[in-house]
């Protein structure tokens, strides 16, 4: 056997890590804490600032989409509140001069898709290039409101237009302005509306994304006031959404927060809402700017991996310094080690000078010294350790008594258990076939225990038990004995009665007890009990099982009786007639 070998009990060597080996390892074990701890802490600051820096990106995106939308439609209302104002527009008599004065504005702002002057009656009297002159939009819901007020009517697709404007790759979609037109008398001459083209809101978020946001998977995202995706991705477009971001966009809140939506996928998204509460001039789009989170975090990601080549070169290098250290201090550990190995093939004849001085440095030599004062001790150590073997068995063996002893109660009534009962009811038997004299066997349910469990609560309901088992206890004699089964269920034991009688007036005593009042934390409640009693005589076969269940079936003719009561097992009936 060599020195670094060990011996088994079955004899056979086992080999063991050398503690040169051991030192490296946990010496790289160190090293990789190290690394981790700090590839940790690179990671959370990296991530953070990464998290912020998206967030603010995106949440300022979020700010400018919004601006821009709104001062879009605050130019269109102002335009819409200029033009009713012009004298050739009031004139609605000659529509000529107004649409000179409409299709100008159009062709100076090409996102007026539309712009028409209707009658009072719904007529369209003047409109850019001559569209729907003519026809009626009394249907239209921008012409009634119109007619009160200066107002903005949300997102909506081309109805009458639609097959009229030039075909567009994208549909043709809508937001109108519309307002009175009066004369100075105040009397409604007409409606003139706007119909601002969605490709406005398209070309606002193609501007703001610069290639790089857009080749990095940023994207725009308006979602109207029932959730329905007005200008976005096409897998969403038109459809309805509900995301963290768009609840509190609603809300009137604006910032930035991580969230995964419908898709799957986790994006950084910033959010804000645009228009003013009340205003019927402004319209009060959610506004969200997303980005996936794989992409918001890439720059992290890669710092992460710099972080991570270089600490996998620091813990190489450090874990060749452990091992070059670890073969010095280990070399005055070799020795003892021979030593320790002579003296386990002989314990008996080893003495302290088995064990050498070493003096490779303090440590090493303040090991050898101990070791030879544990050889010296060595036979003291053993007795010692006898003597507490002994007193530790004698403590286990109390402790395990005391235990079976708890093994035999019911845990909430501290009363015995079912355990306890089928230990004890066939001595009861037994007892009662020897000295030929009856035993007899009290089944009790509560009556009402679910409804105090339902009204009261599970704690009052547990102080109920506990109550009506003590008073079941201080009911019967000290010879008896009385076990809780489970739930609402007892069963007494009636040890050694003289004859039927005296067993059902023991049974009837006990029911009148438990009718009194019993005194909870929210008040006084009185409840009953359903008591089958069955009786064993000495001439009858001892089966404890059968003896619970004569009992238990006359406790169920008890509750089917009326409740509150005490009913004797069928059989018991039938031997008290033929007597």
């Amino acid at each position: 056997m060599t020195h670094d070998s060990d011996t088994s009990s079955t004899g056979k060597p086992t080999r063991l890590l050398s503690l040169a080996t051991l030192i490296v390892s946990f010496t790289c074990l160190i090293v990789a804490i190290t690394v981790l701890l700090q590839l940790t802490l690179v990671d959370h600051f990296a991530i953070r600032h990464a998290t912020v820096e998206a967030k603010l990106r995106l949440e300022q995106l979020s700010w400018q989409m919004r601006d821009s939308l709104d001062r879009t439609l605050e130019q269109t209302v102002r335009d819409v509140h200029l033009l009713t104002a012009l004298p050739a527009v009031r004139r609605i008599d000659h529509p000529a001069d107004a649409r000179g004065i409409i299709d100008n504005l159009q062709r100076n702002f090409p996102n007026y898709a539309w712009i028409g002057i209707a009658t009072p009656d719904g007529k369209v009297q003047a409109a850019t290039g001559g569209l729907l002159e003519g026809r009626d939009v009394t249907a239209r819901p921008w012409f009634h409101a119109g007619q009160r007020e200066l107002i903005v009517e949300d997102y909506h697709p081309a109805i009458l237009l639609g097959k009229l404007l030039p075909r567009m790759p994208d549909p043709w979609r809508f937001v109108d302005a519309a307002g009175p037109i009066s004369d100075a008398d105040g009397k409604l001459r007409g409606v003139l509306a706007i119909h601002l083209s969605w490709d406005w809101a398209r070309s606002l978020a193609q501007g703001l994304l610069t290639p790089a946001l857009r080749d990095f998977g940023a994207e725009i995202i308006v979602v109207r006031g029932d959730g329905v995706v007005l200008l976005g991705p096409a897998d969403i477009l038109e459809k309805r959404i509900a995301t963290d971001s768009l609840a509190l966009a609603r809300q009137g809140k604006t910032g930035a927060l991580m969230e995964r939506w419908p898709d799957g996928r986790t994006y950084v998204t910033g959010y804000s809402l645009t228009g003013h509460s009340g205003d019927r001039t402004s319209l009060r789009w959610a506004v969200l700017v997303r980005q996936t989170e794989a992409v918001a975090m890439a720059s992290a990601h890669a710092f992460e991996r710099r972080a991570l080549g270089v600490s996998l070169v620091l813990a190489t290098v450090l874990a060749a310094a452990a091992a070059v250290l670890a073969r010095r201090i280990v070399a005055p550990f070799k020795v003892l080690s021979h030593a320790i190995e002579h003296v386990a093939h002989a314990p008996d004849k080893a003495g302290p000078a088995a064990i050498p001085e070493v003096h490779g440095f303090h440590e090493a030599q303040v090991l050898s010294d101990a070791l030879r004062g544990l050889i010296r001790s060595e036979r003291n150590h053993q007795a010692d350790l006898e003597r507490m073997n002994a007193r530790l068995e004698d403590a286990v063996a109390a402790r395990t008594a005391e235990l079976q002893q708890l093994l035999m109660r019911d845990v909430l009534t501290g009363l015995p258990n079912r355990r306890a009962l089928m230990q004890a009811l066939p001595e009861a038997m037994a007892r009662a076939a020897r000295l030929k004299r009856p035993c007899a066997v009290m089944f009790l349910d509560m009556d009402g225990f679910k409804t105090v469990n339902d009204t009261r609560g599970h704690e009052e309901g547990d102080e109920l038990l506990r109550q009506f088992g003590t008073r079941i206890l201080y009911s019967i004699r000290e010879t008896d004995l009385v076990a809780r089964l489970a739930g609402d269920e007892f069963v007494v034991i009636l040890d050694l009665v003289n004859d039927r009688q005296e067993a059902e007036h023991k049974a009837q005593f006990l029911l009148s007890q438990l009718t009194r009042p019993f005194v909870l934390g929210s008040g006084g409640i009185q409840v009953g009990a359903s008591i089958g009693l069955a009786i064993q005589h000495p001439h009858q076969v001892q089966d404890p099982t059968r003896l619970l269940a004569r009992a238990d079936q006359a406790m169920y003719q008890a509750k089917g009786s009326g409740k509150n009561r005490v009913a004797l097992a069928f059989d018991e009936i039938e031997h008290a007639g033929a007597s």
